[in-house]
C-alpha cells in the first residue's frame, strides 16, 4: 500500500520527500530548495533514577550512573529553516539528524541501512510528483537529546542530492513519530531545541495525528487545510487548491529539488490570510502540480518563512503552536 507519510516529504526541501524550492528566478523570496510527508515533536522519557547502594552477602554493589536528562541542545541551521542536530543511530555515533515535523516515519540515508546491515521491504513513497521507490527496515534505536526511541520503523532513501544542496552530509531525517513525543521549542536565534514548550506572542491551535500536524488557513472565506512543515521554507499549495480562491497571480516561477529530482513551481499572492484569529497577512505561495494519491485530503504545506519566527513552539499537551517574531 502506498505511503502518504512521503507526501509532505517530497513537498518540503529539496530533501526527502516534499517540495523543496530554491530561488526563485525573478526575485522573492530568500529561501532554498530542499526536503518533505508529517507530524511533531519529542518525548522526553529518561527517567533519571536515584543512585543507591544494595548490598548482598557483604558485597557492595553500585549501579550505573544513570543517564542525565538533556533539556536543550543546540543545532545547526541550513537555508535558514533547516535544523540538524547530532545524534545516534543503532551504534553509528555522531549522525546529522535533519528535524522535519512533514515527515513521518521517519528516514535514514541508504549509506546509514548499508552501514548497520539493515534489511527490510521494498515500499514506494507517494511524494506529490511522483512515486519512487524505497524500503522500509527497522531501526534498532536512536538517540536525539532525551528522546530514545527503540525498534523504530524507517525508510530508506538517497539524500546525496539534499546533502549536495546544504553543503553537509544528512544521516536522518527525523519526523513526527520521534518528534510528537514531546512538546518543544526551536530558537533560530540561538540555535537551540528545548524540549518543552515555552509561551510565544501569538499562538493557534492545531490538529494533530499519527502523522501529521495540521492546521487551516482562512483566505478569502475559505479554509486551507495544511500540514504543518518545519523542513519547507514556505507555503505551498498543490495545484487542485486554487479552484475557487481568490489571489492574484504573478509571473514569478522557480526550479527546486527533491529525492525525486527537480521540481517546478509558480508563484501567487494572497492578499488576505487569518489562522486561528490571528492576522497572518498577505503570503506569498509556491504552487506546485500534485497527483491524486499524494494530496491524501490536504491543500498544501505551511513552512517556516510563513511564522517569520525567532522562536517557534510545539505545545502537543494544549495542541497549540506558539511563536515570536
Amino acid at each position: 500500500m502506498e505511503n502518504r507519510e512521503g507526501i509532505c516529504r517530497a513537498i518540503r526541501t529539496g530533501q526527502p520527500e516534499r517540495p523543496s524550492f530554491d530561488r526563485p528566478r525573478n526575485q522573492f523570496t530568500s529561501s532554498a530548495a530542499l526536503v518533505r510527508a508529517l507530524r511533531t515533536c519529542i518525548v522526553a522519557v529518561l527517567a533519571c533514577s536515584a543512585l543507591s547502594l544494595s548490598s548482598m552477602a557483604g558485597d557492595l554493589t553500585v549501579p550505573a550512573q544513570p543517564r542525565h536528562q538533556i533539556s536543550e541542545m543546540p543545532f545547526s541551521l541550513y537555508r535558514g529553516y533547516l535544523v540538524v542536530v547530532d545524534g545516534r543511530l543503532g551504534n553509528l555515533e555522531h549522525q546529522n539528524l535533519l528535524l522535519d515535523t512533514g515527515t513521518s516515519p521517519s528516514m535514514i540515508d541508504r549509506s546509514v541501512s548499508e552501514k548497520l546491515k539493515l534489511q527490510g521491504t521494498a515500499r514506494d513513497i507517494a511524494l506529490f510528483n511522483k512515486k519512487v521507490a524505497a524500503q522500509t527496515v527497522t531501526l534498532s534505536d536512536v538517540e536525539l537529546g532525551p528522546l530514545h526511541p527503540r525498534n523504530l520503523p524507517v525508510m530508506v532513501a538517497d539524500f546525496s542530492k539534499v546533502a549536495e544542496g546544504l553543503g553537509t552530509r544528512i544521516d536522518a531525517v527525523i519526523g513526527l513519530d520521534v518528534l510528537g513525543a514531546t512538546s518543544f521549542t526551536l530558537d533560530y536565534q540561538k540555535h537551540r531545541i528545548y524540549f518543552h514548550a515555552t509561551s510565544e506572542r501569538h499562538s493557534a491551535h492545531f490538529s494533530s495525528g499519527p502523522q501529521f500536524i495540521t492546521v487551516d488557513l482562512r483566505t478569502s472565506g475559505r479554509d486551507l487545510h495544511l500540514l504543518l512543515d518545519t523542513g519547507t521554507p514556505r507555503l505551498v499549495l498543490f495545484s487542485d487548491a486554487l479552484r475557487h480562491l481568490d489571489y492574484d497571480p504573478t509571473t514569478v516561477n522557480g526550479t527546486g529539488q527533491n529525492i525525486s529530482g527537480n521540481v517546478t513551481y509558480n508563484t501567487i499572492i494572497l492578499e488576505n490570510t487569518r489562522l486561528d484569529g490571528e492576522d497572518m497577512g498577505p503570503q506569498r505561495v509556491a504552487v506546485v502540480a500534485s497527483e491524486a494519491t499524494a494530496r491524501a485530503g490536504y491543500d498544501g504545506l505551511v513552512g517556516i518563512s510563513f511564522w517569520r519566527p525567532k522562536r517557534l513552539s510545539f505545545d502537543f499537551e494544549h495542541q497549540m503552536i506558539g511563536w515570536s517574531n
